[in-house]
């Protein structure tokens, strides 16, 4: 997997697609009503639904971290790092040698949604509609640009300081591996709800460990987990900070 993700960097920065490379994943939701006609969702997954609205609006610190310790399980508590920004999240970051960054695993803390066999077309397209509906009410994209901006300011700032050819692509390189060690929690929220509908669906208990799993991701962000960051030493956390945009008052 790593060796894919380094010839998939390569071949990004040569085709001048770095920009995106190490980014967070993001499906736009087009501007119709993407919510559930017809047959309803699992109580369950209606829910995460309900409480998707709400989620990340306030940091329950102390929650966050019994969730990061609960799955790290037998692997031993990690050294949790909190930042308030993206941007000193990304400064933070920078303290690692390109060297360095290259060779940290691929992002692989949070349990990554099973893979389920679904019965149909339909059951597949209804899955993709929930996966969409849950990004928007998550507001994915609008998290996304925000983890996405210190990146981009990073490579702009090597460009128009006009460095060396070298110096650029190393910037470039440096702000795409942090990408890989990065996981945006709003986006993996909405890829958990997704996957409690179709393990759901599949016959899986509520109880199920893999349906347990995807809850503490969602949780994670409820709680006010906007991104983390996989260093050997520790794990970087953000608190989500999730301001509505202003009401014009008339």
């Amino acid at each position: 997997m790593d060796i894919g993700r380094r010839e998939l960097l390569v071949g990004a920065v040569t085709l001048g697609l770095s920009a995106t490379v190490g980014s967070p994943v993001v499906i736009s939701a087009v501007n119709e009503d993407l919510a559930p006609s017809g047959r309803p969702w699992h109580p369950l997954t209606q829910s995460l639904l309900d409480r998707a609205g709400r989620a990340g609006q306030q940091l329950d610190r102390s929650r966050v971290e019994s969730i990061v310790h609960e799955l790290a399980g037998e692997h031993g508590r990690p050294v949790i790092k909190w930042m308030d920004t993206p941007g000193r999240a990304f400064e933070h970051l920078l303290r690692f040698p390109l060297d360095e960054l290259a060779q940290m695993p691929t992002a692989q803390f949070w349990p990554f949604p099973p893979f389920v066999s679904v019965a149909n077309e339909g059951a597949e397209k209804r899955s993709v509609e929930l996966y969409l509906h849950a990004t928007r009410v998550l507001r994915v994209e609008e998290h996304g640009r925000a983890l996405l901006a210190p990146k981009l300011s990073y490579k702009a700032r090597a460009i128009a300081s006009q460095s060396r050819p070298e110096s650029i692509l190393e910037a470039r390189s440096v702000a795409a591996e942090i990408g890989w060690i990065e996981t945006s929690l709003p986006g993996a929220a909405a890829g958990a709800i997704r996957a409690v509908e179709d393990l759901l669906s599949a016959g899986q208990a509520e109880s199920s460990m893999e349906i347990c799993h995807q809850l503490s991701v969602f949780e994670a962000f409820e709680r006010g987990l906007l991104a983390t960051w996989e260093t050997p030493g520790e794990l970087v956390c953000l608190a989500a900070n999730c301001p509505r945009p202003s009401q014009s008052r008339g």
